[in-house]
């Protein structure tokens, strides 16, 4: 069944709801030191991701509003559930 989307940062953003649970799990298995390593990752992935977000802003493009940044935009949502998730599980071993 082929599921349709508004665009691709729709899908993304479907995705990364879809796969937290699985994600989740799979990160409440690790021991403390490993899911730090986990969240450190993510971290850096999602800084990286970012930073391409905001030099296109820098640069003067908007791309929350061109079409051909959804990837883009889906990625940086699709890498900001899991930076998320890793932060909310090691938050909750902290508290």
């Amino acid at each position: 069944m082929a599921l349709e989307f508004e665009s691709l940062q729709f899908a993304a953003m479907e995705l990364g709801e879809d796969i937290s649970p699985h994600d989740r799990a799979g990160l409440e298995a690790l021991s403390t030191a490993h899911l730090r390593e986990q969240r450190d990752a993510r971290d850096e992935l999602y800084d990286y991701v970012d930073g391409l977000w905001e030099k296109l802003k820098a640069d003067g493009v908007d791309p929350a509003v061109r079409d051909e940044y959804q990837g883009l935009a889906g990625l940086r949502d699709l890498v900001s559930h899991l930076r998320d998730n890793a932060n909310d599980i090691l938050d909750s071993r902290e508290d």
